[in-house]
């Protein structure tokens, strides 16, 4: 991922963790960025997953 800005972060902060108490800390930040990486790793996993299942024929 390319380096983020200050506004994505904390668009990831809403999309993440809407009810955060504090939506513009380092921490709060950090987190919502952790869980849209694993998001987009599990997703890639996923589609590597199905299409590995296709070629096969399963």
């Amino acid at each position: 991922m390319a380096a983020l800005g200050y506004t994505h972060l904390q668009a990831l902060v809403q999309k993440h963790l809407p009810g955060a108490a504090e939506p513009d800390n380092e921490q709060t930040m950090g987190m919502a960025l952790f869980l849209e990486r694993n998001y987009w790793d599990n997703f890639e996993t996923a589609v590597a997953n199905g299409i590995t299942k296709a070629i096969k024929g399963r």
